[in-house]
């Protein structure tokens, strides 16, 4: 009888999963695993909303295998040194798991595939977390894209050759027999302490019924109301889709099929599922250039003096920037562990040109503090809103919070929602409050804008100059 295990990672769910599937079409007898791997949980950018989410997803599909009679086991060590031997122990061969595309990942993974096969077994991997590889999506040079445009064209033109559609797992073999479920760690056994984050709830059913939500409402309009963080026009999937509770195929298919059925909503449904692609391409840019985590993706930027600001950060991360806008996102990412994406894109421009500090601490910051911080698409929208990364557009350009707060939030509503101090504020200034007298216990603006704005042109042009230069 071939046994066979299942390693779940980034991939918390039973259906579409490509790495169970090809294991339960070769597999007589079946064990899922979760390894709880110190070096993530216990690391300096471990995230507490991130774990507290990880956990309800993990118990929920712990349950979800309950009802099929299988125990969900949960282990605690290195995968190299656990998965092995967990192999010997279930007397099985197969291993099985879903690919990764961080450079830890693919270490780690690595050292999995050499352990289990001195030991006799075989890997089975596959790829889920996203539709297409890097290497699938080239230009006519058989090179990797640099630039968001023509990788998409291209990657719908492939997708147009070779859809991947969710794939339809059949029935899963039975338990091997002699295993129980192990407990499910509690978010306080990492120090969460209950009602910390407001964190959505885990789970495949809860991610499929937003996304019926989503496609039968908000998709609609998703390309007029995407830019407004006062209306709940986005699909709020970011989080099942980072730890693969709902996967990117079935929306895919599912947006396509919302697109077909009504036509009012193609446009809508066009605009968000371009969205899912520039996941592809931040993803596919993490695995041609693995040193983007740590370093610009345009390096004529390396020299780019950074301010070390350290109550300008602390302003930054507290939510007491005296722009309102800003401080509205960084309480909502403290509160929710979530931002919405049009104002992520503010708070990190304003990081980054207003305060002139070095993106790699925001990025840090959010990372550990969102729900859904995935390191290549954190990464990718940090060096976008830092011109240092894969973008077309200059360094020039630079948000201001105060036109951007009264173009994307007309009324204040979401300033007002996380930023009680400016309920009394009329509408006419509450993206600028100082205009009308600031209300008690608001602070002033950290920096001019306009100032900052020429200080920040003077430093990226200096550092473009210096390469040229030498």
């Amino acid at each position: 009888m071939t046994r066979g295990i299942h390693w779940f990672r980034n991939d918390l769910r039973l259906r579409d999963n490509t790495a169970l599937d090809a294991l339960a079409t070769r597999a007589e007898a079946w064990l899922p695993v979760f390894v709880l791997d110190p070096r993530i949980l216990a690391g300096p950018r471990v995230g507490r909303p991130r774990t507290h989410f990880l956990l309800d997803c993990l118990g929920r599909l712990g349950r979800d295998l309950e009802k099929r009679g299988v125990p969900l086991l949960v282990r605690e060590g290195r995968p190299e040194e656990v998965l092995p031997k967990l192999l010997h122990e279930a007397g099985a061969r197969l291993l099985s798991f879903n690919e990764d595309a961080t450079p830890f990942a693919r270490r780690r993974d690595a050292a999995v595939q050499r352990a289990v096969e001195r030991s006799g077994g075989e890997v089975v991997a596959r790829l889920d977390h996203v539709v297409f590889r890097s290497s699938e999506v080239r230009s006519a040079r058989g090179g990797a894209y640099a630039v968001y445009s023509p990788y998409r064209k291209a990657w719908w033109k492939r997708w147009s050759q070779e859809p991947r559609l969710p794939v339809r797992l059949g029935r899963l073999p039975p338990a091997i027999p002699g295993f129980s479920a192990d407990r499910i760690p509690d978010p306080r056994d990492f120090g969460i302490e209950a009602g910390e984050c407001d964190v959505p709830t885990g789970g495949e059913a809860p991610a499929a019924r937003r996304l019926d939500r989503f496609l039968q409402s908000a998709a609609e309009r998703y390309h007029e109301d995407r830019d407004r963080p006062d209306l709940d026009g986005t699909s709020r999937l970011s989080p099942y889709l980072r730890f693969g509770v709902i996967s990117v195929r079935q929306c895919f298919d599912r947006g396509e099929e919302a697109g077909h059925v009504e036509p009012a909503f193609r446009r809508g449904v066009a605009k968000w599922l371009d969205e899912l692609v520039w996941r592809e391409f931040y993803s596919a840019i993490l695995e041609e250039h693995p040193r983007v985590l740590r370093e610009n993706y345009r390096r004529e930027y390396d020299a780019v003096a950074w301010n070390d600001d350290p109550k300008g950060f602390e302003a930054w991360c507290e939510g007491r920037t005296g722009y309102p806008i800003v401080d509205a996102g960084m309480r909502q990412l403290r509160a929710t562990g979530w931002m919405h994406n049009r104002v992520r894109m503010i708070v990190a421009s304003f990081l980054t040109k207003d305060l002139l500090i070095d993106w790699r601490e925001g990025e840090r910051f959010f990372f550990e503090r969102l729900v859904d911080g995935d390191p290549a698409s954190n990464n990718g929208g940090w060096q976008w809103a830092a011109s240092t990364g894969t973008d077309a557009q200059p360094y020039f350009r630079i948000f201001n919070p105060v036109a951007q707060g009264r173009r994307w939030d007309p009324e204040g509503r979401y300033a007002r929602r996380w930023v009680p101090e400016l309920r009394d504020v009329p509408d006419p200034h509450v993206h600028a409050p100082w205009e009308s007298g600031l209300p008690g216990g608001y602070p002033p603006p950290v920096v001019d804008h306009a100032e900052r704005r020429e200080l920040a042109l003077e430093r990226f042009r200096s550092a473009r100059e210096s390469v040229v230069r030498t």
